[in-house]
């Protein structure tokens, strides 16, 4: 059955590279095309986020209700791909933060999909290996797509004028990109399924149906994170992953543009480091699984944040003597180093993240780690750029590793080695009485037949010497 989803991994891989070629060009894109400045480009990045967030929220919610995993990963690739081809087009700030908005919804939703839907259907030895693998797919697709978008910057295209007209197109080959994705994904769906079910009286609305259903939403999106449905370390474990998710991005969101005004460097050649980076990441999941086998989770997690509070520390100081030719290289080595650490922290944490809930629950653990996630970002995303642009890129690199520390001390004395405590469900609990009570059945007839035997045989030696 794995292997029957391969055309799902691929699928994920050109999300990947679709990603890969617009993550950059959305902050970039401000700065080059649409005349903003960094706070401008940390503010399109932070509604990014906060469209993951509600969406990380909505397909968490909507999965436990309706596992329809194979369509919502057909819509997120889908959708995307519309909305790359209308960002090709801005021309102002305003619709393009809604538009970074809308794509940060939909492309949320097809990892938790793909997740929910291993964690539902396979032994966690299983989930484990394929988490991995899915997550290696997508990442090469990533850095596939950057050194893409970093090559086609760097062509000298005569009927293109300048960085702001390739930008654009970088979108264009995006949605083309995503649209891929949706054709891999379209492979999975349901053939036999007619229009006519879309249109029967069981999904017709009226007025009333819509205000209650309006009225109903806050309490349907807050209510499955209530803490009865999770471990008591639920709320330690989520704090502190917001706190770590926080500071990073306090660095990862002004970081382009860092590099791009203090470092000097061009479009492309940013396009380019990030692309080595996203080359240590995926050599970089060869390894997660050893890791995971002779260390504890928390463990490596723990030393993936000390590197990176190391690493920012380094690149804020870098950019206080950015004249020196040295500091450009330190740089570009210390953001490999934090690329290559990424894997040992994300597998480790989604591994974790599932200890959390019982199996009926994880669409909504893993929705709830998005929306943690994103939270942190979308936090960042907002004050980073007023930082940066107020204090410098010192400060507020300064103040990422800062907050690094934090959630580090939040999440050190947690040990989440074993499933959630209350590991049957009654259903579960029924199959286990009803299987206890066959063994005690069977055992009792072996030890009745047992007794009788040894019974006989006791009487037969009693009584061997009175027969003549």
């Amino acid at each position: 059955m794995i292997k029957s989803l391969r055309k799902w991994y691929l699928s994920f891989g050109f999300q990947g590279m679709a990603y890969g070629m617009a993550s950059l060009v959305i902050s970039l894109f401000v700065v080059t095309s649409l005349g903003g400045n960094v706070a401008n480009a940390s503010v399109a990045m932070a509604l990014f986020s906060v469209g993951n967030l509600v969406g990380s929220i909505f397909t968490g919610v909507f999965l436990d209700r309706y596992p329809h995993f194979f369509a919502v990963v057909f819509v997120s690739a889908l959708m995307n791909s519309v909305i790359s081809l209308f960002m090709s087009q801005s021309q102002h700030i305003g619709p393009y933060y809604l538009l970074s908005l809308m794509m940060g919804f939909f492309l949320s939703m097809m990892s938790p999909a793909i997740i929910t839907y291993l964690n539902k259907k396979y032994d966690d030895e299983t989930r484990r290996r394929e988490i991995n693998i899915l997550n290696m797919f997508n990442s090469v697709g990533v850095s596939v797509g950057i050194f893409e978008g970093g090559g086609w910057l760097a062509l000298n295209l005569s009927f293109l004028s300048g960085n702001a007209e390739k930008m654009r197109w970088i979108f264009v080959i995006a949605g083309l990109l995503f649209g891929v994705s949706a054709a891999f994904a379209a492979t999975y769906l349901k053939r036999r399924t007619k229009i006519v079910k879309h249109i029967s009286r069981r999904f017709s609305m009226n007025a009333h149906s819509i205000a209650g259903n309006i009225m109903s939403l806050p309490h349907n999106v807050i209510s499955p994170f209530k803490a009865s449905n999770f471990k008591p370390e639920t709320k330690r474990y989520m704090v502190g992953l917001f706190m770590v998710f926080f500071g990073a991005n306090m660095f990862f969101t002004p970081f382009p543009i860092f590099l791009k005004n203090i470092l000097g460097m061009p479009s492309g050649f940013i396009f380019i480091v990030y692309g080595f980076s996203g080359l240590f990441t995926n050599l970089a999941y060869l390894f997660t699984n050893r890791a995971m086998a002779r260390f504890r989770d928390m463990s490596i997690m723990g030393s993936v944040i000390w590197i990176r509070i190391s690493m920012f520390l380094l690149i804020a100081f870098m950019g206080l003597i950015s004249h020196i030719p040295l500091a450009i290289w330190i740089t570009v080595a210390s953001f490999m180093i934090i690329g290559f650490t990424w894997p040992f922290f994300y597998i480790p944490a989604t591994i974790q993240v599932t200890n959390l809930a019982l199996p009926e629950n994880r669409g909504k653990i893993i929705g709830l780690f998005n929306m943690v996630i994103n939270l942190g970002a979308i936090s960042a995303s907002f004050i980073a750029g007023y930082v940066a642009l107020k204090f410098g890129y010192f400060a507020i690199f300064a103040m990422g590793a800062l907050v690094l520390f934090i959630g580090n001390r939040i999440l050190r004395k947690i040990a989440l080695t074993y499933p959630i405590r209350r590991d049957f469900h009654k259903s579960e609990n029924r199959k286990l009485f009803s299987k206890l009570r066959d063994i005690i059945i069977k055992n009792g007839k072996r030890l009745k037949w047992g007794v009788w035997k040894s019974s006989i045989l006791k009487l037969k030696s009693v009584t061997s010497h009175l027969v003549p």
